[in-house]
């Protein structure tokens, strides 16, 4: 065995080289080394710390999360990079940083206006009908493609079948598309626009779909959910307890790969919602609930209680509700929730909150690493007494009148 300290051990790094004097070839082994190395002037031996830092296990990313936040642009940006290639560990540090920098969103991918394929790695395929869709299909590529958004511009005498002229061809080319990552199906929607104020698409059910596609990350559905179970499954069972002939509840769908989920409703029902807050999604970090679009619309409290109770999304990070006409009550029960523990942003936007009192009196806000009160009725008091709080506040574009639409 060699037990000579001065040779530097595998993790070890050796500053200077064969050129340098040898009093200076010294060793810095282990994590003390690699911290004498972060108080270089090089920012390439800095990083090159960094890199070693990540064989220390959670000493070592103690050490990335510190030079978070207070190193320069290049170093900064490498260690977020291998907080990302941090497990567990590296993730939260960079939920409590900057939670955007791990949420899956459509900006993760570049958006493509072209049917045809040519690299689909990191973009999102735009299509506008079924037959588009159908030619999208056909290239040899499609194998491939990790993105689509599927936005039909339809008119009023196919709204009840402009759903499911993409649910239905998605369905069957499940074993083709077996690199899809992310999915937004519904109609056209320009916020800027007046005449799609209102939807003009009846969701159906997105129940096969999502068994269709396990490895899906994203999910967006947009649409009317008013009159259909967007959650009907395609084969509906009633099982029997022998002994009490009582019929077994069917278990809530199960989806283990969803981390973003967006409901961007023109009207949901209490049904609609309560199935949707009732599935079973373990790695659910991103949920956004739009209620409405040019009116506000109520929620029933009971239909959040798998969502607030933790249990049907245990890992979120992010929830937003919009267009929700009793906010204050909604803000209410989620303040008081298990799901405040984790929660890193919360939006309560659009809405009618005039009064910040269920805000301020919650000690939980302060875990948050953003609040988002924008588009409500707060007056410039509250806000400033919103800005005292621990976390990032967002309370843009407030209104002091009855009415307001989002997209107007």
């Amino acid at each position: 065995m060699n037990n000579n300290s001065n040779q530097p051990g595998e993790f070890d790094a050796v500053l200077g080289g064969e050129q340098q004097n040898q009093n200076y070839g010294v060793v810095l082994g282990g994590i003390e080394g690699i911290k004498n190395r972060l108080n270089s002037e090089d920012d390439e031996v800095r990083i090159a710390a960094l890199e070693d830092a990540l064989k220390y296990g959670d000493v070592g990313v103690d050490l990335i999360i510190e030079e978070l936040y207070n190193s320069s642009d290049k170093i900064h940006d490498h260690g977020i990079c291998l907080l990302r290639k941090a497990g567990i560990k590296g993730k939260q540090a960079l939920l409590d940083y900057d939670p955007w920098l791990v949420l899956t969103t459509f900006q993760d991918w570049r958006i493509n206006y072209h049917v045809s394929i040519d690299d689909p790695i990191g973009r999102a395929y735009c299509v506008s009908s079924k037959y588009e869709l159908l030619r999208l299909f056909q290239d040899p590529k499609a194998k491939y493609i990790e993105a689509i958004k599927l936005q039909e511009k339809c008119k009023k005498n196919i709204s009840k079948t402009a759903f499911k002229y993409f649910n239905d061809p998605l369905i069957k080319a499940r074993e083709l598309l077996t690199n899809l990552k992310a999915l937004l199906i519904g109609d056209y929607c320009d916020t800027w626009t007046l005449r799609y104020r209102e939807s003009k698409i009846n969701v159906t059910s997105i129940h096969p779909l999502i068994k269709a596609y396990p490895n899906l990350e994203l999910l967006h559905i947009r649409g009317r959910m008013l009159e259909e179970d967007i959650l009907k499954p395609d084969l509906i069972l009633q099982v029997r307890n022998h002994q009490n002939n009582s019929i077994i509840p069917i278990k809530p769908l199960k989806h283990e790969s969803l981390k973003t989920l967006i409901v961007d409703a023109d009207g949901i029902s209490d049904s609609n919602l309560a199935k949707v807050c009732n599935l079973n999604l373990p790695s659910l970090e991103y949920f956004e609930l739009w209620l409405n679009r040019s009116d506000l619309s109520n929620i029933n409290i009971d239909s959040l209680t798998p969502l607030l109770s933790g249990e049907s999304f245990p890992n979120l990070a992010y929830l937003a509700v919009r267009q929700c006409e009793n906010i204050t009550e909604v803000a209410q029960a989620i303040v008081n929730s298990p799901i405040m523990e984790n929660l890193k942003v919360l939006e309560l936007t659009d809405g009618n909150i005039s009064n910040g009192d269920v805000l301020l009196n919650s000690p939980a806000i302060n875990h948050l690493h953003t609040l988002d009160v924008s588009g409500n009725r707060l007056d410039k008091n509250t806000i400033d007494q919103l800005s005292t709080l621990k976390c990032r506040v967002i309370a843009d574009s407030q209104f002091s009148d009855r009415y307001y639409s989002v997209w107007e």
